[in-house]
């Protein structure tokens, strides 16, 4: 009787198993893509959007690109319909060319003179600007004379104060000088030379990040100061935004819902209650070439995308992953696919088993579907393809083989150093054991070359927590099912306990640099950890060695004999 009750029990387990993940993996991506609740924003066209028109791999670093009439003609045609004014930053590489376009659909434009370094260069941008105005008189509403050129350190204020009376004189338009809004109370005698204030105020970006929740109370406030350290002088908010993608700064996250939520907030604001604030969003489009500049964060302040398709919409609720359903069916094929190789190696487990089986692959699953889309959006150059493809292959890699070794039974990981002696002789047999070490040491290479660029250059660079989810955890199961998984102390272990051991650090002290706000921080610290915690115990045995122990100093000594 036991027997036929025994054998039904193993029979239905990899069916539940498989049901109870699929539901998980259901509710973790209906989490995901729950539409948000958010303020509407107001009836009417958005005040002013600040315009780039480069696409795909065009930059203004290329000196040699003109940016062609018909691209910028299609991008007011989407831009009529909900914009009354654009920001220019400079005249050259084709912007010229916006002015009559701009005349034709009815829009406004904020004109720039780009001002750095380069006495020639600035000459120009301020000849083209006084034509412009002369040509386009009714299409011009402002002169900006210079962007964040304080920041950079290029220029003085009286520089600028000379320019800035040049221009006017020319031209007899209102003109303004733009900046963080801090560099004005730093310089109040522009303020002698200028129509009106131009200012930018980014929560995000700002020395203390803010998060989305106070973002407009911080720029209300930011405003207020500025008006009692300058008064009597009309106020541009000549920033503002929130990016849709990136890295977390304390507790200011990037994401689609934000986005929506604070441009939504800011506009309902100006309507009503801060009706007379005049502003210009950043930006109209999002930016690729900026990824270079800013990291993936750069790229991803548009309002529309790169493909030129609005992100959000203005009324209504806003999903953060709208395709939710097409990426949970993908995390399950994927997770089912994983299943399939521990079911083909032979698993053998009871229920207990198969539902920690099936709940990791479909973990697994969703984590490289996350993956794949970061890799997307963060991905530039060729170099940045090349990079993702390879973090792509070790999550997946990991996944295949810590799969297969459950499935076969064989969970004892080769030493590093076999692993490594493979890589100098790859055209020998590699087996799974070896295998094994190949993709554990790949993903601690990597999330330790991740960490310390988060620890020592951290500013631009994301947190690749779905790159390393895999990984860690597919080696976290791994050790929690078998205990002779670790190679034995008398294999030459140098390079785990090297490995785990900085691993652990650099894993600890990003959470500490970044401070408990960062969420995303703190998450990575943890699969860091995790990552390295099944290898710590080879720190041992180097201590073992030095003790005269059969350790790896006893060994090699041996191995001399």
């Amino acid at each position: 009787m036991n027997r036929p009750r025994a054998a039904a029990a193993r029979a239905i387990a990899p069916i539940l198993g498989l049901l109870v993940a699929a539901l998980a993996g259901f509710g973790f991506w209906w989490h995901l893509g729950q539409p948000v609740v958010l303020t509407d924003a107001p009836p009417g066209k958005i005040h002013c959007v600040s315009y780039t028109p480069f696409r795909g791999s065009q930059t203004p670093f290329d000196r040699n690109l003109h940016v062609p009439a018909w691209q910028i003609e299609e991008d007011f045609k989407i831009l009529s319909a909900d914009v009354d004014c654009v920001r220019l930053y400079a005249t050259d590489q084709g912007l010229d060319q916006v002015l009559p376009i701009a005349q034709r659909y009815g829009m406004k434009v904020l004109i720039g003179a780009w001002i750095g370094r380069d006495p020639e260069a600035n000459e120009r941008q301020l000849g083209d600007v006084i034509r412009l105005a002369n040509q386009f008189p009714d299409t011009v509403r402002a002169i900006i004379v210079g962007n964040e050129v304080l920041l950079r350190g290029e220029q003085t204020p009286d520089t600028l104060v000379k320019m800035l009376t040049r221009v006017k004189q020319a031209t007899g338009k209102p003109v303004t000088y733009a900046d963080v809004w801090e560099f004005w109370l730093k310089a109040p005698q522009l303020a002698n030379a200028v129509d009106f204030i131009t200012i930018h105020i980014l929560p995000y970006w700002e020395d203390q990040p803010q998060p989305v929740e106070a973002g407009l109370a911080h720029l209300q406030a930011i405003v207020e100061k500025v008006r009692l350290e300058i008064p009597g002088k009309p106020i541009l908010i000549g920033e503002t935004g929130w990016p849709s993608v990136g890295r977390e700064r304390e507790d200011a996250t990037p994401s689609l819902v934000n986005q929506a939520r604070y441009l939504r907030e800011l506009m309902a604001y100006v309507a009503g209650e801060g009706a007379g604030l005049d502003y210009n969003l950043i930006e109209a489009f999002d930016q690729p070439w900026k990824r270079a500049l800013e990291g993936t964060v750069g790229g991803y302040w548009g309002i529309f995308n790169g493909d030129r398709l609005a992100k959000f919409p203005w009324r209504g609720p806003v999903s953060e992953h709208p395709l939710w359903l097409t990426q949970f069916a993908a995390a399950s094929g994927l997770g089912l696919l994983l299943l399939g190789v521990a079911f083909v190696g032979g698993y053998r487990a009871g229920l207990r088993g198969w539902l920690a089986a099936g709940l990791i692959a479909e973990a697994c699953g969703s984590a490289l579907v996350l993956q794949l889309g970061h890799s997307w959006q963060a991905a530039m150059a060729p170099y940045d393809y090349a990079a993702e493809a390879l973090l792509l292959l070790v999550s997946a890699g990991s996944a295949f083989v810590g799969f297969r070794a459950q499935g076969t039974g064989r969970r004892r990981t080769a030493s590093f150093a076999s692993a490594l002696a493979w890589l100098r002789r790859p055209w020998q047999r590699l087996d799974l054991p070896t295998s094994l070490a190949l993709f554990q040491g790949a993903a601690l290479v990597t999330a330790l070359a991740l960490s310390l660029g988060l620890n020592f250059d951290p500013r631009y660079r994301d947190f690749p927590i779905a790159a390393l989810f895999t990984p860690a955890i597919v080696f976290a199961w791994l050790a929690w099912t078998a205990r002779d998984r670790v190679a034995p102390l008398g294999q030459d272990r140098r390079e785990e306990a090297l490995l785990s051991g900085l691993l652990f650090v650099s894993g600890l002290l990003v959470a500490v640099r970044e401070g408990p706000l960062n969420l995303m921080a703190l998450e990575w610290s943890a699969l860091a950890l995790l990552l390295a915690l099944p290898l710590l115990p080879a720190l041992r045995s180097l201590r073992v060695g030095a003790a005269g122990e059969p350790g790896i100093g006893a060994h090699q000594a041996q191995q001399a004999k």
